[in-house]
């Protein structure tokens, strides 16, 4: 006899009596089920809104920052060029005033070296020049003092020269500078500069060489030695 297997009393019945059945056996019925899963939801969402709040208030909080960072810099900026602006403004301003006292004492005709060579350095600081040059040349004519005080008059009469191109002029006011000086090592670094532009590399290294030899470390002629060494090795003429 053979004996057909029995159907398991579970799956024998209905979704509705099987859900009635649980829920005498203490198991949630279908309805509290929903509530549960409704409970459920409605609870998760407040911690949902108030993670994607916090979220959001952390990327407004980096923008305001960011925002803040940036306009601190801005105003940063601006407020030191303003700063330049106002000191170039007062600068300037002092030296048109110094100019003007001291063309009135030249044009008097009773104007000494001393005066001549301030009005020159005056005119270089405004970059004047040709009038720079000129007050600086009746200066080194007239001058009457210590040779290191007529040297830095010829370096300043170079550097007239050499802002207006005429890098022979300047070179020959930059030699009679150091042969006036020999210790003076901005006279050294402009000579150097002159024959540089001038196309006279040896010359120009020879300038920056004595400049390092009377100060070591000095950056302007350590700098330029430098450059005109690589430029040198680059072209093969090292």
């Amino acid at each position: 006899m053979t004996t057909r297997p029995r159907s398991s009393p579970i799956a024998a019945a209905s979704p509705r009596a099987l859900a009635v059945r649980r829920g005498h056996g203490g198991l949630a019925t279908s309805s509290q089920t929903r509530v549960s899963r409704s409970v459920v939801k409605t609870a998760a969402t407040p911690a949902h809104v108030d993670a994607t709040n916090a979220i959001a208030q952390v990327a407004d909080g980096l923008e305001g920052g960011i925002q803040f960072v940036y306009l601190g810099s801005l105003l940063a900026i601006l407020g030191f060029a303003g700063f330049i602006v106002v000191r170039q403004v007062l600068i300037r301003r002092e030296l048109d005033e110094s100019a003007k006292q001291m063309g009135e004492r030249i044009r008097s005709g009773d104007a000494t070296a001393e005066e001549y060579f301030e009005m020159g350095s005056i005119m270089l600081r405004k970059k004047v020049y040709t009038q720079a040059v000129r007050n600086l040349r009746l200066a080194a004519a007239q001058w009457e003092g210590a040779e290191e005080d007529l040297a830095q008059i010829h370096n300043a009469l170079g550097f007239g020269y050499l802002s207006t191109d005429k890098l022979e002029e300047a070179v020959t006011e930059f030699k009679r500078a150091v042969e006036l000086q020999p210790g003076y090592v901005t006279a050294w670094n402009n000579l150097g500069d002159a024959l540089e532009q001038l196309k006279d590399v040896k010359g120009a290294m020879a300038a920056y060489e004595e400049s390092l030899t009377l100060s070591p470390g000095n950056q302007v002629a350590e700098n330029r030695l430098t450059e005109i060494k690589r430029r040198l090795t680059r072209l093969g003429q090292m």
